[in-house]
């Protein structure tokens, strides 16, 4: 059978499986009960937003995709932990939250593990955007250099557009306790960012 009808072919197995109105908790379900293709689905209807959540941490796509896949396997492995079977998005989202927090350190305390190869623009682009503004570069520069954990502060609520809540769960913290760390994030990207200005003025004179 040819490559391209044979993936046409399960495309529609699986529309007539599943419907979008199917919830997730029915798929995590059938999962559990050795239904590989309801998990496939799972993955079809998150991977977007979990490669999006990635690459916004990672800033490189090969590293995006590395976790994504890892996301999902892990989400798989331990899919009978989750209790609340309607909350798969949520917990696939936390477990690449942590991985990519657990990446951004291990790059922290070894530099010389990162690999070149992109150029600034497609770093720091926005995976659903086109044109980067230079304030956009200065900002995603920025954010880049913050710790992992306030670094997924901002991603979560202000790249994700997470509520406080939602961007609380993601990272497994109070909210009272998310709202602070939004606030030190923000305060440290403010100093970056004035600091960066500061030095290109002086760099003029």
């Amino acid at each position: 059978m040819n490559l391209d009808v044979g993936c046409l072919a399960l495309k529609l197995l699986r529309a007539a499986l599943y419907r979008e109105s199917d919830r997730d908790s029915d798929l995590v379900a059938r999962a559990l009960h050795g239904d590989p293709t309801a998990f496939d689905e799972l993955v079809r209807r998150h991977q977007k937003r979990i490669y999006n959540l990635s690459y916004r941490m990672l800033r490189r796509h090969d590293d995006a995709e590395d976790v994504t896949q890892e996301a999902f396997l892990k989400a798989f492995q331990t899919l009978n932990r989750l209790r609340d079977k309607a909350a798969f998005g949520s917990y696939v989202g936390r477990i690449t939250a942590n991985l990519c927090v657990a990446w951004v350190r291990r790059k922290q305390r070894d530099p010389a593990t990162s690999v070149p190869g992109e150029s600034l623009a497609d770093t720091l682009a926005d995976p659903n955007d086109g044109e980067v503004s230079e304030i956009g570069r200065r900002i995603h520069e920025a954010i880049t250099r913050l710790p992992p954990t306030e670094r997924l502060a901002i991603v979560a609520y202000y790249l994700e557009d997470r509520s406080y809540e939602e961007a609380a769960q993601l990272l497994g913290i109070g909210l009272r306790a998310f709202k602070t760390r939004l606030y030190r994030a923000r305060k440290r990207l403010r100093e970056m960012l004035c600091d960066n200005i500061a030095t290109e003025d002086q760099d003029r004179r």
